[in-house]
């Protein structure tokens, strides 16, 4: 079960995006948005038979915890006595002795659960290749962000759920190649956007829906609405996750 600290976490970042709207269960939300990430898996210490997590994209099949790294280096340095070699026959089953590969990587970070290769980060959970940041759920390649979900290749993002290859976004949702926007939703390679949902290559707007402009008046009418019924179709057949499956 996810700890109260990360769906704080989680409800906090929901909050500001969809403010209008009751947060989806954490488990749905998950499989949902997450199912095209390269999240870290559950595997096993081959020693403790404890939990540990590594990245889907490695092929490694035998891991390691730190705890049992230790307790094995401190009984003989994880070495092997010499062995007669010959041959690359005489290599492999001495390999096989000691190729386990670790998992559950962390450098400098805290609070971090079923993660991979964290570095000088906090309150990670289920993400891997993060650097330089907080408060990430479901991230992958995050870097000097923090209060992002289901979230990959960003930097120096906040409270965004589902951006993509972004940077300097925040308070948005479905963000993909895009940089210095706010409060935007459903939009690809946008530059200086405010307040704009669905919009595509076009810069320095606000108020848009469709690349079409709108008052503001119109605008903060609709987009309640629009998010509504966004968030209703959602696990309906024919309803659509990202503005990409349209």
């Amino acid at each position: 079960m996810i700890s109260k600290v990360f769906l704080d976490i989680y409800n906090a970042v929901w909050k500001e995006v969809f403010p209008d709207i009751t947060p989806l269960p954490i488990d749905t939300f998950k499989t949902i948005f997450t199912k095209d990430l390269l999240l870290p898996v559950q595997k096993e210490c081959i020693v403790k038979k404890t939990p540990i997590y590594i990245g889907k994209e490695y092929t490694y099949k035998r891991f390691i915890s730190d705890e049992a790294r230790w307790e094995r280096i401190n009984v003989d340095n994880n070495m092997s006595p010499k062995i007669p070699v010959s041959s690359l026959a005489d290599i492999v089953p001495k390999v096989q002795e000691f190729a386990f590969f670790k998992g559950s990587r962390t450098q400098n970070s805290d609070v971090v659960e079923e993660s991979d290769d964290i570095h000088s980060s906090s309150y990670i959970y289920n993400s891997e290749h993060i650097y330089n940041s907080s408060k990430i759920l479901f991230g992958y390649n995050i870097q000097q962000s923090e209060f992002l979900l289901a979230s990959s290749g960003n930097k120096a993002c906040e409270f965004g759920i589902a951006l993509v290859d972004s940077a300097s976004t925040s308070n948005s949702f479905d963000i993909g190649w895009s940089a210095k926007s706010s409060n935007c939703y459903f939009c690809n390679n946008v530059f200086d956007l405010r307040d704009c949902m669905f919009c595509f290559n076009i810069e320095s707007k606000q108020y848009c829906i469709a690349n079409m402009q709108f008052t503001e008046e119109e605008y903060k009418k609709l987009k309640p609405m629009i998010l509504k019924e966004y968030i209703d179709q959602l696990q309906k057949p024919d309803g659509f996750r990202f503005v990409s499956d349209l």
